[in-house]
Parts: structure tokens; C-alpha cells; sequence
């Protein structure tokens, strides 16, 4: 999709929203997430973000904008780059066999590869404390996204796993 494309679907369902609730200015969120992956239109989608969010556009507050991925690294550097939203990773494994089965892009940006880019993006603590490169801008955090799948990644083992791989994350 252009951004023109996506910033007329946030308008039509802002319509829908509207005709249907009789709200004048209805806020909600928007999150860049479905058929397929937002960062593989990385341009397209930061142009949207950029005219979703800005004054003279549609002036959506930037909090309200999160791009989900299933973890193509170099595109988060370039969204980190050039956009304010938000990201939420899917990581739905613990490990990178179980990882490379469900999300193959795994086989590409394996999880030490895609937690070591997340910690140097958005590393805990203060902006400005030691050790931190990038200053964090204001509820500067990534959301991990996780689907239980029964018997696939769902057992104690991966628990303990991910507590494990969440602790190295700074």
C-alpha cells in the first residue's frame, strides 16, 4: 500500500466510527499490524505515520501509533531512525529452532540478533544514563508480543527461556 492508502483507511474507519457513535472527534490507536509485514513498506509506512501524526495532517497524538514486526532488524533501525512510533515485536518463541518454524524471518535476523538491535535502540533506564546511546524519547518502550500455541511453545521450559532471554534484554 502508498500512505495515501493507509492514511485514507484510518479516515474511513474515523468516518465509520463517527456516523456510527455520533462522537465529533473520536480517538483511538493505531497500530500497523495484519496481512503482512509493515516493514517491508517501511517508507510507505513512515510517510503515513508522518501525515497521521502531524498538525498540519490529521494531528494524531505519536503515542497512539505503535508498527508491529515479526523482526526484520534492519528496517527497525530505519524506523527507529526516521519515525516516533512505537514498536511491538512478535517474538512468539524461545528459541531460535522453535522461532524458525513459526516466523522465518528468524532464519534471517536469528532472537540474539533482534534483542541485541532492541537493547541498543531502546535501552532501559534514563535518557542520558550511562551506557545508554540514544536519547528515549518520551514512553520510549517496545512491547513483546508472545501467542501461546499449545504444546508448540506453551510448556515450563519456555517460560523459564523467556524470563531468561527478557533478563539479558538491558
Amino acid at each position: 500500500l502508498r500512505a495515501c492508502h493507509i492514511v485514507e483507511q484510518y479516515v474511513a474507519a474515523w468516518r465509520h466510527v463517527v456516523a456510527q457513535t455520533g462522537e465529533a472527534a473520536p480517538q483511538f490507536n493505531v497500530v500497523f499490524m495484519g496481512m503482512g509485514e509493515p516493514l517491508h513498506n517501511v517508507d510507505e509506512v513512515v510517510r503515513a505515520i508522518d501525515i497521521l501524526t502531524d498538525d498540519a495532517g490529521l494531528a494524531l497524538p505519536r503515542r497512539r501509533v505503535t508498527v508491529s514486526t515479526s523482526g526484520l532488524v534492519p528496517a527497525i533501525r530505519e524506523l527507529r531512525a526516521r519515525s516516533p512510533a512505537a514498536l511491538a515485536v512478535s517474538l512468539n518463541a524461545t528459541d531460535d529452532e522453535v522461532r524458525d518454524w513459526l516466523m522465518p524471518i528468524n532464519r534471517k535476523h536469528p532472537l540474539d540478533e533482534l534483542m541485541s538491535c532492541l537493547s541498543e535502540l531502546y535501552p532501559r533506564g534514563a535518557p542520558g544514563a550511562a551506557g545508554n546511546k540514544i536519547k528515549l524519547r518520551a514512553k520510549d518502550s517496545v512491547l513483546l508480543e508472545y501467542v501461546l500455541l499449545r504444546g508448540v511453545n506453551d510448556s515450563a521450559e519456555d517460560v523459564e527461556r523467556l524470563g531468561a532471554l527478557l533478563e539479558r534484554y538491558p
